[in-house]
């Protein structure tokens, strides 16, 4: 193994970037000639300095510190690096949603489309993430109870993919798209002409293939990025600690079991039996209804066989294995026999005559239904309430939150997909025609007969698909306004980090003159303005809450409407006065309007996604990435856990330091630095190496932590309790921000400050809870303009938070800081020493 590791530094300092997946060099703090490759692979590697470039910095580190006599008082020389450390950064940006830079363009292209083709499998991921939100205990039948909960509602999001693509090639292109032995989609290529001659059974048969590709190739993804991530079993050699109470601390929490490949049998044999339904439904709208009728009620066996597998398959780390069984491969095998009947009966039976506008009606009946059902799941939840709920995401209801999202986003992406498909197939018609306007009869029949001329077909859709995006935007749009009025209220942190000024380890007097003083004084509107901005950022949790529950308004609004449309007589008499007609019409130019919308606003966000770091689809981002952090043990067809490659390799790496031989007599020791996300890799790969033979006897006390512009108490404390709650990483627990305060963690201060004041008078001991992260000692830097960045322990003065200086005087021009560029601080230099052991320098001035 190539480390090109210095042999005489004793201390290293290994620094983990954030999702946005800092180029190596940049991490470094050092031009790109400067860093060198140590080991690794396009996933996760570790560079560090060249000998040419420590050597210069350190020679520029000494002649300043020669001229201007205290290094502190000016800052350092950007990327040196001190005496009796080995730096090293181990860059993991390749697993998650962007692509380094030195990838060259074709690698890049190609991770671009990667990332493409992740983001619609994005609300898998996010409900994903219920499964762990829940109040976990070590066992019982509630646990499991709520755990099989999320698989099954998983995959109900796995059967709304297979509708979204079913609707667009059974019924759009299959059926609609012909008429009269005629291709009347002119916008099709011309190879779709040679499909005009079939039988309209044996172009549904055919055109089944297209849903059933899709969830091949999303597996066939997946499975490959389980197979590059899934290393932990091979690098973590630890027992598994039966009574650990830190989940983190179970080997086995980062190792994909066997019981998620049955997990994902499960998926697929839904997807497949879900497309032999939609094909039934076909034989059952046509001259062969008995045919149809059987292959219903088979798929629908094997379809419910599959979810009661799902629910039954324990996917959780503390849940119990299963003996092998035999059952997920027959039911996914029962699943292809019944599609091949389906498809077979379709192509085979001679002058088969489908009734295009039954067939729709039942898609839309089965859409529908699914839909009510993922309703129902969501709302179930919520009879589950959790303990110490002030503490927990959204008053305990976050996996109703999660499934939410997963939800509507799921939904929003079928239905951008099937608009805008229809709309390309329809013609010069506007996108609200699909939706069928007053004649909503007519509007549903076939185009079967010689009336059909190209270019003219006609196509319509389900009522549900074009009218949830406009029932969908006018509700997000009234959520966010009320949360924007919410939102211009000024805010003011200055009396929350005063505190921390006042406290010792504020950042220390600046002399009147010196350059850093000059600045504060030049910037101080600015630092001002990213204070309140940032503060509007940390609202993320109670805007998320607003908005899934405009969200699921929404759906529950379309479910009812659609419902009511698909009696179609009900609905043409409905609207044939005319102030119903008048709402006809309006509602359909807001269709037309909200399709744009949601073009623009798809557009941005797979741009976002693929290209990293857009602002425009920030929060996303977020939700993407906290989602990613977690393994796959509600969905398993979601994107990759990059943490489930990125833990164990750090915990390798600081092992191979650690035991290497002494210097001078010196034993080795490892500083673990991390920036934003990177904090949550460091703290979970502490824990993964505490699971080493050697950590009692040898590691334990040798790594320390030095994290900043981290996440880990307001959000993954409060998402995710039993996992990275202040129970495991130390702490005092979060109270949620308030959306309407000037300072959106005043409440929570207020709270920490009369726990303590109730714990000094009752005489308790402020010790860390014995689940604390084993570090021998941690610092967590944080600054009030970092819209991403918080305290570690809480919103008081204590003994790991240090505040960080946000004007950055070590350019050529100065500038505020927020989320970024914490190692250029002089409190990072300090922290560093002190966990270094390094001789500390005492601030003076120049």
């Amino acid at each position: 193994m190539a480390t090109n590791a210095s042999g005489g530094e004793p201390v290293l300092e290994l620094r983990i970037h954030g999702v946005n997946n800092m180029p190596p060099h940049e991490l470094l703090d050092l031009p790109p000639d400067e860093v060198e490759f140590a080991m690794g692979d396009k996933l996760g590697s570790f560079w560090h300095p060249t000998a040419e470039s420590l050597d210069k910095g350190r020679a520029q580190q000494e002649l300043g510190e020669g001229s201007r006599g205290v290094v502190d008082a000016v800052e350092s020389p950007r990327g040196s690096v001190p005496e009796g450390i080995h730096r090293e950064a181990y860059s993991w940006g390749g697993m998650v949603r962007t692509v380094s830079p030195e990838t060259g363009v074709g690698g890049a292209i190609v991770a671009a489309i990667g990332r493409a083709c992740w983001t619609a499998v994005l609300p898998f991921s996010i409900a994903n993430a219920a499964i762990w939100s829940w109040n976990l205990p070590r066992s019982g039948t509630r646990i499991r109870f709520q755990s099989g909960l999320i698989r099954v509602f998983c995959v109900v999001l796995t059967t709304l993919l297979i509708l979204s693509f079913a609707s667009i090639a059974l019924d759009l292109i299959a059926v609609q798209c012909y008429g009269g032995r005629r291709l009347t989609c002119t916008a099709l290529p011309e190879a779709f002409e040679g499909f005009a001659r079939w039988s309209t059974g044996r172009r549904i048969a055919f055109f089944s293939i297209v849903p059933v590709a899709v969830l091949f190739a999303i597996f066939a993804t997946s499975t490959l990025a389980r197979l590059r991530y899934n290393v932990a079993g091979r690098i973590i050699k630890g027992t598994p600690a039966t009574e650990e109470p830190v989940l983190l601390a179970q080997p086995q929490f980062w190792q994909s079991r066997t019981e998620i490949s049955r997990l994902t049998s499960m998926h697929l044999a839904t997807g497949i039996a879900m497309t032999a339904l939609l094909c039934g439904l076909a034989l059952a709208s046509s001259s062969r209804p008995g045919w149809g009728v059987g292959v219903c009620i088979a798929a629908t066996v094997v379809m419910v066989t599959a979810v009661v597998l799902a629910y039954r398959t324990d996917t959780m780390p503390f849940e119990r294995l299963e003996e092998r069984t035999p059952l997920p491969t027959l039911t996914l095998t029962a699943a292809f026999l019944v599609l091949a009947v389906a498809t077979g009966a379709l192509s085979l039976f001679p002058g088969l005559d489908i009734n295009g506008y039954a067939m729709r009606i039942a898609f839309n009946w089965v859409l529908v239904s699914t839909v009510l059902l993922a309703v129902l799941l969501v709302t179930a939840t919520l009879f589950f309430p959790a303990p110490d709920r002030i503490h927990r995401a959204w008053g305990g209801m976050a996996p109703a939150v999660f499934m939410t999202m997963g939800l509507v986003i799921g939904l929003a992406l079928s239905c951008i997909v099937n608009v805008v498909m229809g709309d390309w197939l329809n013609g010069d018609k506007p996108a609200s025609a699909l939706g069928g306007g007053r004649k909503l009869a007519t509007a549903y029949a076939s185009c079967t007969g010689t009336g059909c001329v190209p270019g003219d077909p006609s196509l319509r859709l389900g009522a549900f698909y074009p009218w949830y995006l406009g029932v969908l935007l006018a509700f997000l749009i009234v959520a966010l306004l009320i949360v924007a009025i919410q939102l211009i209220r000024r805010r003011d942190v200055l009396p929350r980090i005063d505190a921390f000024w006042d406290d010792a380890s504020k950042e220390p007097p600046v002399a009147d003159g010196s350059p850093r003083g000059d600045l504060r004084a030049l910037l101080a509107r600015e630092v001002s303005r990213k204070r309140a901005s940032a503060a509007r950022y940390h609202l993320v949790e109670p805007i998320l809450g607003a908005l899934c529950l405009a969200g699921m308004a929404a759906t529950v609004v379309t479910v009812i409407t659609a419902f009511s449309s698909l009696d179609q007589r009900f609905v043409t008499q409905l609207l044939a006065p005319e102030p119903f007609a008048t709402a006809s019409v309006l509602a359909a130019r807001w269709m037309d309007f909200s399709l744009i919308v949601w073009g623009a606003v798809g557009l941005a966000v797979v741009g976002g996604l693929v290209f990293g770091g857009s602002k425009v689809v920030r929060p996303l981002g977020l939700v993407w990435d906290l989602a990613c952090f977690l393994p796959r043990a509600g969905h398993p067809l979601g994107a990759p856990c990059y943490t489930e490659r990125a833990v164990p390799e750090v915990a390798r790496r600081l092992s191979w330091w650690l035991d290497l031989p002494r210097v001078k007599g010196q034993e080795r020791t490892a500083i673990v630095t991390a920036h934003s996300m990177g904090g949550v890799v460091a703290v979970s790969s502490l824990f993964a190496l505490a699971t080493h033979p050697k950590w009692l006897s040898d590691y334990q006390g040798r790594v320390s932590l030095l994290t900043f512009g981290i996440q880990l108490r307001p959000y993954f404390g409060r998402f995710w309790p039993e996992i990275l709650g202040p129970e495991v990483i130390g702490g005092e627990p979060c109270r949620a921000p308030r959306l309407r305060a000037r300072d959106p963690w005043a409440a929570d201060r207020e709270h920490v400050i009369a726990e303590q004041k109730a714990a000094a008078a009752a005489n308790v001991s402020d010790r860390p809870s014995p689940g604390v992260v084993p570090a021998a000692d941690w610092i967590s830097l944080w600054r009030a303009t970092d819209f991403l960045g918080f305290p570690s322990w809480s919103t008081t003065p204590n003994d790991r938070d240090v505040y960080a200086e946000e004007v950055d005087a070590s350019g050529y021009v100065g500038a505020v800081d927020a989320h970024s560029w914490y190692p250029r601080t002089p409190s990072y230099r300090r922290a560093l020493g002190r966990l270094a052991g390094l001789p500390e320098r005492q601030p003076g001035r120049p």
